[in-house]
């Protein structure tokens, strides 16, 4: 990735995902097959220096003690997925990168999905992430946006903290009520719900030669009038392991 980052940045790219389980290296190549982390680490560090620079022109530095501005924040986003007894007793290390970098750490309940192995025995809840960071390390709460997916925290000012911690409670707290997002796949699927099996064909009906504006408008709202109230129509996590009917994650895409 950050040898490629100049180019997408040249290209419109203006925020970066990255995902990152661990930060000890040993631990990293177990888990992923790849003994990689150091490459992990210095595409973070190059995506903070590129990204942020380049929104220099239209934004002030934070000063000692603030946040960074709405503009800066968000950039730079690092996915954690928490498990128990595999990265649980990292997450204070995650939260400090805050105060290294200007990235926003998100910790992600462990979700179920086709052939991840999920079981309720290593789920670590929202309540459970919270023990050993917000007392111990003084994290104060900050307000979510209206549609946000992220509950947000942020360290005391004086850390001077560069971004925020975040956490995606999906499981045990979810925020279906005020979800407005939509995934389409990679082979042109619609997906309205990211724990629901259905899904509408876009590409098929693209490909008709007569196809018209107005017929994949009234497509796409009747697949977003099939959305469930919630969690996919399965009630809970338990719900969407035992129905197994949904595609992997790494063939979903975000």
């Amino acid at each position: 990735l950050s040898k490629k980052l100049p180019t997408l940045i040249d290209a419109g790219l203006t925020h970066v995902n990255i995902s990152l389980d661990t930060l000890k290296a040993d631990k990293f190549t177990e888990l992923t097959r790849r003994p990689a982390f150091s490459k992990v680490m210095k595409s973070i560090e190059t995506a903070c220096d590129l990204l942020n620079s380049s929104s220099s022109s239209s934004s002030s530095p934070p000063r000692s003690g603030e946040s960074p501005p709405p503009q800066l924040q968000g950039r730079v986003k690092i996915n954690c997925v928490v498990m128990k007894d595999c990265n649980d007793d990292e997450l204070q290390e995650f939260v400090k990168l805050t105060t290294k970098y200007p990235v926003d750490v998100r910790f992600i309940e462990w979700m179920p999905f086709s052939e991840n192995g999920w079981n309720s025995n290593r789920f670590v809840s929202y309540q459970d992430m919270l023990t050993p960071l917000v007392e111990p390390l003084g994290l104060e709460r900050v307000e979510d946006g209206p549609n946000d997916t992220t509950k947000w925290w942020t360290l005391p000012t004086t850390d001077n903290p560069q971004g925020r911690i975040g956490f995606i409670t999906s499981m045990s707290n979810h925020f279906c009520d005020t979800c407005n997002r939509v995934r389409l796949t990679a082979d042109g699927q619609l997906k309205v719900c990211l724990f629901g099996s259905a899904e509408v064909s876009l590409r098929d009906a693209l490909r008709r030669p007569d196809v018209t504006d107005v017929q994949m408008e009234h497509l796409i709202h009747y697949a977003l009038s099939k959305k469930h109230a919630k969690l996919g129509g399965h009630g809970s996590a338990q719900g969407i392991a035992n129905a197994n009917d949904n595609r992997p994650m790494t063939l979903i895409g975000g």
